[in-house]
């Protein structure tokens, strides 16, 4: 994979929009994603659309007053779930500086 597409994730604050959507993933819900975060309806709305605008796929279809995530969805929540996971780990091993 060249250099070049990776960074394109950066520029677009790639890690708050994967965290946002990890928590509407789990949650089922833009409003209670937006509580668990502390960050208002709209803003957690607007980091959905930038994170599939910047994807280029669609990861929620509505379903009645809930979203369901797409294939798309499922592939990236198993994504996030292991860029988590990662996190965690380094987070584990710094604290010991």
């Amino acid at each position: 994979m060249s250099r070049a597409h990776p960074r394109r994730f950066f520029r677009h604050g790639l890690l708050p929009q994967l965290l946002v959507f990890e928590a509407v993933a789990r949650l089922g819900s833009v409003t209670r994603a937006a509580e668990e975060l502390h960050l208002a309806q709209p803003t957690v709305s607007l980091q959905l659309k930038k994170l599939a605008a910047t994807l280029e796929v669609t990861l929620f279809e509505q379903q009645g007053r809930g979203l369901r995530l797409t294939g798309a969805g499922h592939t990236l929540l198993e994504t996030c779930d292991e860029l988590i996971h990662c996190l965690a780990r380094a987070e584990g091993k710094l604290a010991a500086f």
